[in-house]
């Protein structure tokens, strides 16, 4: 299974083409920094969880059909054995995709409480890039509220630029926006890499048990 395809390339370049469009019409739209570093935190965060979830859906997808035409797995206890694996489910469990269940947003935006979160993820994972803690979540006990994490970044990416830049700048504003897109969108190819490598190696466990 090659994760890194031309369609999955694809929905991952749209996702963010869109995410880059609507962000530069928040920061054109809006008059107050804060309310447009919110607004956009918000989308980006939001857009991502809900679209990886359905990438991951689709890479598991993918890895069924491609097992069943193996000659291993025609064998029925071998693919039984796979089923069993329960792969979807594990990744359900080490990330957490949905946005309305986690507190920070429910009670409304809270920048501290997301970026404490964000911040002790990033100290367990060693790095506060998103794919990297992402890759961290797979291998770990800790369960990822994915949301979190890409609101987190964008927080820490939007204001390290305003601690010099004006806020009434706003085509600094768009680029900082522009290049945190930029970063983010190979992380997450990255990050996906990192689940095509993780479905391989658990089906390495069947092969090496028969």
């Amino acid at each position: 299974m090659e994760m890194c395809n031309t369609e999955m390339k694809k929905q991952v370049e749209k996702m963010f083409c869109e995410l880059h469009s609507k962000s530069e019409n928040i920061v054109a739209s809006s008059s107050v920094y804060k309310n447009a570093s919110e607004r956009i935190m918000k989308l980006i965060s939001s857009r991502i969880a809900a679209e990886s979830e359905g990438y991951i859906v689709d890479m598991y997808t993918s890895l069924v059909k491609r097992i069943k035409q193996e000659s291993f797995f025609q064998d029925p206890n071998h693919l039984n054995a796979f089923y069993r694996l329960n792969l979807r489910e594990k990744l359900n469990d080490k990330y957490h995709f949905e946005v309305d269940s986690l507190d920070a947003f429910q009670k409304g935006v809270d920048y501290k409480e997301i970026n404490r979160l964000y911040a002790s993820l990033g100290a367990a994972a060693g790095t506060l890039a998103v794919g990297g803690i992402l890759k961290f979540a797979i291998s770990s006990v800790v369960n990822v509220p994915f949301a979190v994490i890409v609101a987190g970044a964008a927080t820490v990416a939007c204001s390290s630029y305003f601690k010099i830049i004006p806020s009434q700048n706003k085509i600094a504003f768009k680029k900082a926006v522009d290049d945190f897109l930029l970063g983010l969108e190979q992380d997450i190819l990255n990050w996906l890499a990192d689940v095509e490598t993780f479905f391989e190696s658990q089906i390495n466990t069947l092969y090496s048990q028969d």
